[in-house]
C-alpha cells in the first residue's frame, strides 16, 4: 500500500534537502587555506558547518515530533 505524500512531508523533505545542499557547498575550496574570518571565536567554515548541522537537527526533531514517515 502506498502512502500519500502530504504537504507536511514535502515541506520536511525540502528543508532537509536545503540543509544538505548548504552543507555540501564546495565553498571549502575557497576558504580552505585561511583561518580568517572568525565567527564567535572559531573559524568561519566551522561556524558555518555548525550552524547547518544544528539546523538539520532541528528539522529532523520537527519531523520526529510530527510522526513523519509513519502510516496513520
Amino acid at each position: 500500500m502506498r502512502s500519500k505524500i502530504t504537504g507536511k512531508m514535502k515541506k520536511i523533505w525540502l528543508l532537509i534537502i536545503l540543509g544538505l545542499c548548504a552543507m555540501e557547498v564546495p565553498g571549502i575550496f575557497f576558504v580552505g587555506e585561511m583561518a580568517y574570518p572568525f565567527v564567535l571565536g572559531i573559524p568561519f567554515i566551522y561556524a558555518y558547518m555548525l550552524f547547518w548541522w544544528l539546523y538539520l537537527c532541528i528539522v529532523i526533531f520537527y519531523a520526529w515530533k510530527n510522526n513523519w514517515g509513519r502510516n496513520h
